[in-house]
């Protein structure tokens, strides 16, 4: 980071408008507004005047021993990311809360724990006491990301996870000031990058953002098959693996293995609340088995080339998932089928059977 952007989250971090930091310099406000530019710096005899009146050191203004400090950054935010493809959220809190001691007004680290934060909030049930302590540690911290942070890709971020959280806590209002400040679908980094690149970079670009469509398809699917009445969901959820295989016209499903596992789960939730024994079954079967492929898929972990024509120029790599909680499909099967809503099927032979299977499937892994 440069001086001026330096001088500038400073001077955000502390509430001061350029205007009060040039009154208390002595300075005018065409002059903060050059430092900030990194079109001029400052005087050498103002750095001393202003690590004091930010209570920091002249070493920190001039980025002394950027380079060390930008590796340890580093080694955190790569420890981080390998938590998060276990599942590791606890470890990621204390990783991180213990980097943000040592550099206190690192933005990355703060975003990182944004999204750890807001993990837990994923995690919880809503009556759980945890639930709305992550709420608040959400919250404030996303605030804060937004009003002084000057990166503008940790602001967005910010951004994002407020909306949700507000939207959690049916703060609506506020979800809907923040969501007037964003661009339009259409005015985004991924939408328009294959419009200014040419050859096999443009078509890759294309395809991330036809991957990206898949995903904000089973979001939107999920979030609106609820209107549905009971027993008729499923054939609404199905339309997701219908959408996929548009895409993935090869069954090179990657990562999407796992929300299959989702949403067969999901029917077999359907069908199991109007007891519809041979339907809920069957979505049991297929859920374990995309279930089944997704933790091999991960365990293995080598990189996915994908060879459906409309992302065959995308790989996936397992060891770049991020996962909230247990990253174990049939783990996470097992605890599912515990559920009350199947309990009409706990004497069924055939229910018996998937459950011993799958225990003997876990035990072997």
């Amino acid at each position: 980071m440069n001086l001026g952007l330096r001088i500038k989250e400073l001077r955000i971090e502390h509430d001061l408008t350029q205007e009060d930091l040039a009154e208390q310099l002595g300075v005018s406000i065409q002059a903060i507004s050059r430092w900030e530019n990194s079109i001029t710096c400052p005087d050498i005899s103002v750095l001393p005047i202003l690590a004091n009146m930010f209570d920091v050191t002249v070493d920190y203004l001039l980025d002394v021993d950027i380079k060390k400090k930008q590796q340890e950054i580093n080694e955190i935010e790569a420890k981080y990311n390998k938590n998060c493809n276990v599942g590791k959220v606890e470890d990621n809190e204390k990783l991180l809360l213990e980097g943000l001691s040592k550099y206190p007004n690192n933005w990355v680290l703060k975003s990182s724990l944004l999204d750890t934060y807001f993990t837990y909030v994923c995690r919880y049930e809503r009556d759980d006491p945890k639930y709305q302590e992550y709420i608040d540690k959400t919250i404030k911290l996303g605030n804060e990301i937004l009003n002084k942070c000057v990166l503008d890709n940790k602001r967005y971020f910010a951004m994002q996870i407020l909306v949700y959280t507000y939207r959690w806590t049916n703060e609506l209002e506020k979800a809907k000031e923040i969501v007037k400040k964003l661009p339009s679908f259409y005015v985004t980094n991924d939408w328009l990058y294959p419009e200014v690149v040419t050859g096999f970079e443009r078509i890759k670009a294309v395809e991330r953002n036809i991957n990206s469509i898949v995903e904000l398809f089973y979001s939107a699917l999920t979030s609106t098959y609820g209107r549905r009445e009971v027993g008729l969901r499923a054939k609404e959820l199905l339309k997701f693996k219908t959408f996929l295989d548009l895409v993935y016209e090869d069954g090179d499903y990657g990562f999407y293995h796992i929300r299959l596992f989702d949403l067969y789960f999901m029917c077999a939730s359907d069908q199991a609340q109007i007891k519809n024994k041979d339907e809920t079954l069957k979505y049991l079967n297929l859920a374990i088995y995309y279930g089944e492929i997704f933790d091999k898929i991960k365990d293995e972990g080598k990189v996915i080339k994908h060879t459906s024509f409309l992302v065959d120029c995308l790989e996936n790599n397992p060891n770049s998932w991020t996962f909230s909680g247990d990253c174990v499909a049939l783990k996470r099967a097992v605890d599912y089928l515990e559920k009350d809503k199947y309990d009409f099927l706990r004497e069924d032979e055939e229910f018996k059977k998937i459950k011993e299977e799958l225990i003997n499937k876990l035990t072997n892994k």
